[in-house]
């Protein structure tokens, strides 16, 4: 019995032998791979494809590396390598800042197929994975992350507790941006437009109203003697319709505006192009993130001149003597928010769902101001 040989190293031989030839297979399979993915000489990889979409978008092989953290000299040669390998260039050098050839521009537009295919792939698999932590980028003004955010977040958070959310806040034109690059999941905001490459979703509307400084003899005239029992309301203050005509009337008079920069700032100025209303400005309203709509009502208020203000804008500003609100024409002046994403790219399970608490948090937060109750309980919007 002392003399026998141990079972497993009987085996040990035959073990080696099986491994050595699942090696040689391997390799068999990774040559024959690259005989199909690299004919005439042609091997890619994502970064590749990562690579050319970024020096694409800055027009600067320079500031693409610095985005890439990579050095520039390594990206210059990978293009030039690249180039060769194609026989042909992507790039016009010669001019400043460097543009895309026609081979350029269809190679971008394959690479940036295959990038949207990989990460759906990924969203993909995380959703197969249930359950598993992640993270989700949301992009939000603060005029509606404010009031939104704390009914949304605890209802998501209860579903997906395993998944964090974190927060860029920007305004609307800096969200529409990192949209379209892919750097948040999900932007929300207002705008009048929308390019072709970003897809939305309605979450909710509000209204965009005037306001008029108090006791200015225009706010006297316009207002109703006595509001009738259905005029509409916001937290309790009522607001008239103001007619084609009398909104003529405001031509010349003083006005606090935001700037043009602004989502708000675009709206308010095709309102005046529209009623042929040339105002007196005599401010703008700093550029930044927050306030700008509460700083121009509260200039309003001290009797600087007219100002739009948005109805969320006006959420908890209050004062012994406000200005007067006043609905722009019978139809009033809508300013939509959606919930928007870049187009073609992957939805997943709980982004879907972060919508849908959106869209019905929204909902019932603006017909609760709408009819002056305070305090209430949206998280009934769990689904």
């Amino acid at each position: 019995m002392g003399g026998q040989i141990p079972d497993y190293i009987r085996i040990l031989p035959i073990c080696w032998f099986f491994i050595i030839i699942v090696k040689k297979c391997v390799r068999c399979l990774i040559r024959k791979m690259d005989k199909i993915h690299n004919q005439k000489g042609i091997k890619m990889h994502f970064n590749d494809y990562h690579y050319i979409a970024t020096i694409a978008k800055h027009q600067s092989i320079t500031r693409a590396a610095e985005e890439l953290y990579i050095s520039q000299p390594y990206l210059s040669k990978f293009l030039n390598n690249l180039e060769r390998q194609y026989h042909t260039s992507f790039f016009n050098r010669t001019s400043y800042p460097i543009t895309l050839t026609f081979a350029g521009e269809r190679y971008l537009e394959y690479a940036r197929r295959i990038l949207d295919l990989e990460t759906e792939l990924k969203g993909s698999m995380q959703d197969i994975i249930s359950g598993s932590a992640g993270t989700l980028t949301i992009g939000v003004p603060s005029s509606a992350g404010t009031f939104l955010l704390p009914y949304v977040l605890p209802v998501f958070q209860k579903r997906y507790p395993k998944i964090a959310v974190s927060l860029v806040e920007k305004n609307s034109n800096q969200l529409l941006e990192l949209v379209q690059e892919g750097k948040i999941d999900l932007g929300v905001f207002s705008r009048p437009t929308y390019p072709d490459d970003v897809q939305y979703e309605f979450i909710f509307d509000e209204q965009v109203l005037l306001a008029a400084p108090p006791g200015h003899p225009f706010a006297i005239s316009a207002a109703p003697s006595e509001w009738p029992k259905e005029m509409k309301k916001w937290e309790g203050r009522p607001y008239t319709v103001l007619e084609e005509d009398t909104l003529k009337e405001l031509d010349g008079e003083p006005f606090v505006l935001m700037r043009e920069e602004l989502s708000m700032g675009i709206m308010t100025r095709q309102v005046l192009n529209f009623f042929n209303v040339t105002p007196k400005i005599i401010m703008v309203t700093p550029y930044m993130v927050t306030g700008a709509v509460q700083t121009a009502y509260r200039l309003t208020a001290q009797g600087m001149g007219f100002s739009f203000v948005s109805e969320l804008g006006l959420k908890n500003v209050h004062f012994k003597q406000a200005p007067s609100l006043f609905q722009i024409g019978k139809k009033g002046c809508a300013r939509t928010w959606v919930a928007a994403y870049k187009k073609g790219s992957y939805i997943p399970e709980s982004l879907g769902y972060f919508m849908r608490c959106l869209k019905r948090v929204g909902g019932e937060f603006m017909g609760a101001l709408y009819n002056g109750v305070y305090g209430v309980d949206l998280t009934s919007a769990d689904e």
